[in-house]
């Protein structure tokens, strides 16, 4: 009896391994999730003065609606896009400036007559995610002078907007339309959800907290 004690032990012991194998494998595992989206630089030609160095609201959209109807557009299609953008922005809202994230999604209601959008306010890291999962992409708005990207122009832009397209374990994958380097840029989640202030009139990181879901 105390041989079968032994070897029903032994049984048990080794029969647990995998599942301790198992758990331990998953506390290293990478997470990764990236939606394919359409790069669009907000000054197609290198041009960075008026009005491209304004458009990263027009791009962010231009790159949005691309993704939803699987047309990728060259930079002349993409820079006439932007054009007619700002030509209807002056229209409607009375400016061609940068937009806050309502303005922003009246642009893919009025102009590209797209409704399935989403205003997040004080959104949490799990919202994004779960938005990301959905097929959903997330522009959102920030103070370009919290995080650090080495292309910007320093200081960096006192306002901006970027599409959030995917994330890894540490990092939010955004293509970032103020650089021609912004296809895939990854910004460390922690001090991108720090900079993420709407537009206000004043200091900028007085601006809540929202972003805005473009649906698919």
């Amino acid at each position: 009896m105390k041989r079968i004690g032994c070897f029903l032990g032994l049984f048990l012991w080794l029969s647990a391994l995998p599942a301790l194998a198992v758990q331990e494998a998953d506390t290293t595992t990478t997470h990764f999730f990236s939606l394919s989206v359409p790069f669009v630089v907000q000054a197609p030609f290198g041009d960075w003065s008026s009005p491209w160095q304004d458009f990263c609201e027009e791009a962010s959209i231009t790159m949005s609606y691309s993704y939803l109807t699987g047309k990728v557009p060259d930079k002349y299609e993409s820079a006439l896009v932007m054009l007619r953008l700002a030509i209807f922005e002056m229209k409607t809202l009375g400016y061609d400036k940068d937009t806050d994230v309502r303005d922003t999604e009246r642009m893919m209601h009025e102009y590209f007559g797209y409704m399935k959008t989403l205003i997040l306010k004080n959104p949490s890291v799990a919202d994004i995610k779960n938005a990301l999962l959905s097929g959903n992409l997330v522009l959102a708005p920030f103070d370009g002078q919290l995080v650090d990207n080495p292309y910007y122009v320093p200081p960096g832009p006192r306002y901006h907007m970027v599409v959030i397209k995917g994330y890894d374990n540490d990092n939010f994958i955004v293509n970032d339309p103020g650089t021609r380097h912004g296809e895939g840029f990854r910004y460390p989640i922690n001090s991108f959800m720090n900079a993420i202030h709407d537009l206000v009139t004043g200091d900028i990181r007085e601006g809540p907290k929202s972003v805005l879901v473009i649906e698919k």
